[in-house]
């Protein structure tokens, strides 16, 4: 099945003129990032600490984003060029996917417009700068997915199955939300008949041979560990003390709002364009990409209403809509081709263009002014491993301590605390452990319940940095034990 492009009014020198804005602006974001003072977060550093054992799963997040770490990590060291390099790279990709999936389906200046549409979405624009791996890795699939999706509709032939099975499974090992993703992309191939006559044959078995050989590792995996995987989740998903019919309101409320919390500011632009072009705006409904758009949205949202209604899902975070939304731009053109004309695109453009300016400040001036991005781990990496030269365990209460801690001195074996108390594994010899939490706690008194036989060597507080310093000052306590061999 041939799927041509309608007229555009951009050449194919604009395209190759945003593709080089597009390069340099990744670029750009790389050098900000290592030459900022800003510190790891959360999620960067879970993948930071996840790097130090290739491992079939990791708990609730699947194994992919860790294993491409290490493949950066292993060809950069450890240090944020290689986490800056992975998650730009991630990014770029999906930006070039979109516009070459959309270039086949609405033409060249529709493809840069809905391309650059994608840093209106908080959720990649920023936040996928500032910390998220997962998602930003998830959405990069997903990209290519359709990408690959758009070409086997073109070209159905067998290698393209092949790839499209694996990138399937490559999604699903992103993040598990990518399946809402995948089974919207599977109804609409169904339910649209030229899709369908153009895929549905017997190359369809290569597609699914190639989708369960990648799931195989992780997937086996996951059979064994499948509370692990998914009690975090299901945690968050989960109202509190509510009844069924509390549940369904509040996750259909939940959906509602975390939809256009992450669709905004997008909708807010697109509709004040459509508003303006609104004698150019003729919806095309028979064509099969309206269609097809139509028919994903539709099963997208109807897989998430049926978790809704079974009461099991009462709380819908805006991230986790992103395998699904961030398609809204193709998906506006795709029903109205009518508006890819050139007024239209410098609209969106300049739109997009001021939005990528001020999160590149605002990513600069969040890693120089920020309340939570300014910790000198640097000096308190020295002066730990200058006090404690015979420790070689460090255990942090802090997510972000272990995984910054981690990056200054990869020589440790840093564990967190949490994990440490639940799983015990076999540590022995002397154990450094950190908490730099404002509340009390028993961060050490844990420890030592699960591990009965250790002895305190030393305990204390260590401050460290300057107020006016740019990476500010910070305290933590410390502990030194001393375990016997298991």
């Amino acid at each position: 099945m041939r799927i041509d492009g309608i007229p555009t009014a951009c050449d194919k020198r604009a395209g190759r003129h945003f593709l080089l804005v597009l390069t340099v602006y990744f670029l750009l974001q790389v050098v900000l990032r290592v030459t900022s003072p800003a510190v790891l977060d959360l999620d960067e550093s879970e993948s930071i600490l996840t790097f130090q054992h290739l491992q079939a799963g990791y708990g609730s997040q699947p194994p992919l984003y860790a294993w491409l770490q290490w493949l950066m990590f292993s060809l950069f060291g450890i240090n944020i060029l290689a986490l800056s390099v992975q998650k730009n790279l991630l990014l770029f990709c999906t930006y070039l996917a979109m516009f070459y999936t959309a270039r086949s389906l609405i033409g060249i200046g529709g493809a840069i417009v809905v391309a650059a549409s994608l840093v209106l979405f908080p959720q990649i624009g920023w936040e996928s700068q500032r910390d998220l791996t997962h998602s930003a890795l998830m959405t990069c699939m997903a990209a290519l997915t359709l990408w690959c999706y758009v070409g086997l509709l073109r070209h159905p032939a067998k290698m393209r199955y092949a790839l499209f099975g694996l990138l399937i499974g490559l999604g699903l090992q992103s993040k598990y939300n990518f399946a809402m993703f995948a089974l919207g992309l599977l109804a609409a191939s169904l339910l649209v008949r030229e899709h369908r006559q153009a895929l549905w044959n017997r190359n369809v078995w290569i597609a699914v041979a190639m989708l369960m050989l990648s799931l195989a590792p992780h997937g086996l995996w996951l059979l064994d560990h499948l509370d692990l995987a998914t009690s975090a989740t299901r945690a968050k998903m989960n109202g509190q003390n509510a009844s069924y019919s509390g549940n369904v309101a509040r996750g259909l409320g939940s959906m509602v709002s975390a939809t256009f919390l992450f669709a905004t500011p997008l909708w807010i632009v697109y509709c004040w364009i459509y508003w303006r072009h609104r004698d150019l705006a003729q919806a095309r409904l028979d064509s099969p990409q309206a269609r097809f758009f139509l028919w994903f949205y539709l099963a997208a949202f109807a897989c998430v209403t049926a978790l809704v209604l079974s009461g099991e899902l009462a709380n819908i975070k805006d991230r986790w809509m992103q395998p699904v939304l961030f398609l809204l731009p193709l998906a506006f053109f795709a029903i109205f081709p009518s508006l890819a004309q050139r007024t239209v695109c410098r609209s969106i453009l300049w739109s997009a263009g001021v939005f990528a300016i001020l999160i590149l400040a605002g990513l600069s001036a969040r890693a120089y002014f920020g309340k939570n991005t300014r910790a000198p781990f640097g000096e308190l990496s020295a002066q730990l491993m200058q006090r404690f030269p015979q420790a070689r365990t460090l255990v942090a209460s802090e997510l972000t301590d272990a995984g910054n801690l981690y990056l200054h001195n990869p020589a440790w074996a840093v564990m967190l605390l949490p994990q440490v108390v639940q799983s015990r594994p076999a540590i022995s010899g002397d154990v450094l452990l950190i908490d730099s939490g404002d509340r009390a706690n028993n961060w050490l008194d844990s420890f030592l319940e699960a591990y009965p036989s250790s002895t305190v060597r030393q305990r204390g507080r260590l401050d460290v940095g300057k107020p006016q310093d740019r990476e500010g000052v910070m305290a933590v306590d410390y502990a030194l034990v001393s375990l016997k061999g298991a």
